[in-house]
């Protein structure tokens, strides 16, 4: 249950900082406010879903998850002090997100193909 729940968290502050990035760069009056929720509702869900493991490919991906997570807090800073280079660090945020995504489908990959190489010799 409690999963669900960070998991709806976790949706609604990514889809929360999306918006109110766009309402940011409009200048609508309290778009740093609602971009700083969602940064806060996605680092809460971060922060609830670690790994807890002994791989360290995964334990790698967790921290740069944690980073993108800095990043994402670094950019809400930035936009209170009118700095404009919260658009490079959402960007960094991002692309940080997107290399974790891809490494960890890759190792899902892996990790299936291994599980069916050992099931193929037994049948």
């Amino acid at each position: 249950m409690l999963k669900k729940i960070y998991n709806i968290f976790f949706i609604v502050g990514a889809l929360t900082i999306l918006v109110s990035s766009v309402l940011v760069m409009e200048h609508v009056l309290y778009s740093k406010y609602i971009f700083a929720v969602g940064v806060a509702m996605y680092i809460i869900s971060r922060m609830r879903s670690t790994y807890e493991g002994d791989d360290f490919r995964l334990k790698r991906l967790n921290r740069l998850n944690f980073l993108s997570s800095i990043f994402m807090l670094g950019a809400s800073y930035m936009q209170f002090k009118n700095l404009n280079s919260w658009v490079a660090v959402m960007l960094m945020a991002a692309l940080t997100e997107l290399y974790v995504a891809i490494r960890f489908s890759w190792y899902d990959k892996e990790n299936k193909a291994k599980e069916e190489q050992g099931k193929k010799p037994s049948e």
